[in-house]
């Protein structure tokens, strides 16, 4: 077979790029871009490749998968404001699809405008062939206005789809009519999660005190008086920025140790969150919540001793992030803590300069009783972030269906993930592309302006990290990436399903809805209360008060109505 002229000018980049100083791994791992497993090429691409096939995933199954893609171009639009696409042909995942599975996208742009865009589009019925959106209330329109196509009949002749998503998410992405119609984007299969909230601990500072036991908010507490002692111009515990106007990370971090089985989203009221405390197979208040109580008498204590940033709820992530990199924190909580824009580069900044400093990700501390083992400062949801639909303007909907099905796939994963063979990988062992001299040595810059990664909107996460996981252990300490290993060490590991708990959000005109938002509102407002209370017994006075309000304001009835829809969640989940 003739040699795949693109691969060639793809391998030259590759060792321009390998001939460029070793650095630190960059994955691309944020939470729209995870990295894929490697499964089998199709014959056809082994031919070209010399690909090995993976154990872990059946030469048969890949093969059927991308021999079921069916030819096609098509459109696509993402509504979110913040994303431009970039070309596709000049990518190099998207040049090896199109060669080698005569499939081609051609996106759509917001201009920076998606709602009004897609909305011009629903009116002159001009809608893409593929919508990628957030799901909810946007879906659900387009779905009754008969704009979307059902998947239902193409899914016993792609078993592969069934299989790579799970038939429990597929369940619960069913829109009312019983139909399917949405394709899931960093979807969880399995029983692994996923999640970015962590502890970090500042090295040096740790190590000069005499690297003492940090598991208890009692250790915690002695550590960061030393802190403040020895270490002045520190700041003894700090978090991240506050969320959604309300979600203030300390209270949230802190609240997972509480008691066991507690995550942020039981306390936050913010959109997507769920503001109720499970209790048997009810949602009770959060004010009630012993675990919410302690939280806050400990968060406040903290506050009144000096022991964290007297900006915390003004502070913002740019703010937070410079301390870091300055190596100014010695503990810090946050719920994305171990992703590339905050403590990946506060410490590969901090270790460039000195290879003793830097940030190491810790176990989530928790208060004393607590089973360490069911400490979850981040919550994950098995749907994934958002859904890819196809729209009744579609010439071919089952040959874009076909694509997806493939896209993700393991070896879908692998190209869209890695790239094609060749560039920064040239074999697949046991499902794991090896890293080539061109990966181990490339330079980060010029790495991402090649956006490998990008379409990939078909995001299989549970393979996905899992093999980006095996990927890190073959390379050399000076190449693996930070976030990868914390993320395989602590994060994904105290992370809680929380997918039952999904849809809670009230129309935002609804009864419920406007009572939700005055909560909201109030939440918002009696939080800073406590934490800048004088005393613990103000703390408590504060939450019995609230909670008079809160009752007051409707809270039950909210509470009732989110306890409806998670009950109905789990009957699905069920099946």
């Amino acid at each position: 077979m003739k040699k795949n002229k693109i691969g060639l000018l793809l391998l030259v980049s590759a060792m321009a790029t390998s001939m460029l100083a070793a650095c630190s791994s960059n994955n691309n791992n944020a939470a729209s871009e995870p990295s894929p497993s490697a499964a089998t090429n199709t014959e056809k691409s082994a031919e070209n490749t010399g690909n090995t096939t993976p154990s872990n995933s059946p030469a048969d199954e890949a093969k059927d998968a991308a021999a079921k893609v069916k030819p096609v171009t098509f459109t696509s639009f993402v509504n979110y404001d913040w994303y431009t696409a970039p070309t596709w042909a000049e990518r190099p995942h998207g040049q090896w699809i199109t060669e080698n599975l005569k499939v081609t996208l051609d996106p759509v742009q917001s201009n920076g405008a998606a709602a009004q865009k897609l909305n011009a589009m629903i009116v002159s019925n001009q809608l893409p062939d593929n919508i990628i959106l957030d799901r909810g209330k946007d879906v659900e329109r387009l779905q009754k206005a008969g704009k979307l196509v059902a998947i239902d009949p193409y899914l016993e002749k792609y078993p592969e789809f069934v299989k790579n998503v799970g038939e429990e998410t597929l369940n619960m992405l069913r829109s009312e009519d019983g139909k399917l119609y949405q394709i899931p984007n960093w979807y969880i299969n399995g029983k692994n999660g996923n999640g970015n909230a962590a502890y970090l601990v500042e090295k040096k500072t740790y190590k000069a005190l005499g690297s003492p036991k940090l598991e208890t908010w009692e250790d915690l507490e002695a550590y960061l008086k030393q802190v403040k002692e020895k270490f002045p111009n520190l700041v003894p515990i700090d978090f991240g920025e506050t969320r959604d106007g309300a979600d203030l990370q300390m209270i949230g971090m802190l609240y997972s140790g509480s008691a066991n089985d507690r995550t942020p989203g039981f306390i936050s009221p913010g959109s997507g969150q769920i503001f109720g405390v499970p209790n048997g197979s009810e949602l009770t208040s959060v004010y009630q919540d012993q675990g919410f109580k302690d939280t806050a008498l400990f968060a406040s204590r903290l506050f009144r001793e000096g022991l964290t940033s007297q900006d915390l709820l003004t502070q913002t992530r740019d703010q937070v992030l410079e301390k870091l990199k300055t190596g100014k924190i010695a503990v810090f909580g946050a719920y994305d803590s171990v992703v590339e824009g905050i403590g990946r580069e506060a410490n590969n900044l901090l270790t460039a300069k000195d290879p003793e400093g830097g940030y190491e990700p810790i176990w989530p501390v928790h208060k004393d009783g607590v089973d360490k083992d069911k400490v979850y400062p981040s919550g994950f949801n098995t749907l994934g972030w958002n859904v890819n639909v196809i729209t009744t303007n579609a010439k071919d909907p089952e040959a874009i269906f076909s694509y997806m099905n493939w896209a993700t796939s393991p070896e879908g994963q692998q190209i869209l993930f890695f790239g094609p063979p060749g560039l920064f990988y040239d074999k697949v062992e046991d499902g794991v592309p090896i890293p080539n001299d061109a990966y181990i040595n490339r330079d980060p810059k010029k790495y991402d302006e090649l956006k490998i990664g990008e379409f990939n909107w078909y995001g299989n996460t549970s393979y996905v990290d899992k093999v980006k996981a095996e990927r890190e252990k073959l390379l050399p300490a000076e190449a693996q990436d930070w976030t990868t290993l914390a993320q395989a060490n602590i994060s994904f590991k105290t992370s809680k399903n929380i997918t039952e708990f999904s849809n809670l959000d009230p129309a935002p005109n609804s009864e419920e809805g406007i009572i939700l938002q005055r909560l909201k509102d109030q939440y918002a407002q009696v939080i800073p209360k406590i934490i800048f209370a004088k005393s613990d017994e103000e703390v408590l006075r504060l939450i019995e008060e609230t909670d008079k309000e809160a009752a007051k304001m409707g809270y039950d009835k909210v509470l009732k109505w989110k306890t409806n829809v998670w009950q109905q969640n789990l009957s699905k989940i069920k099946g």
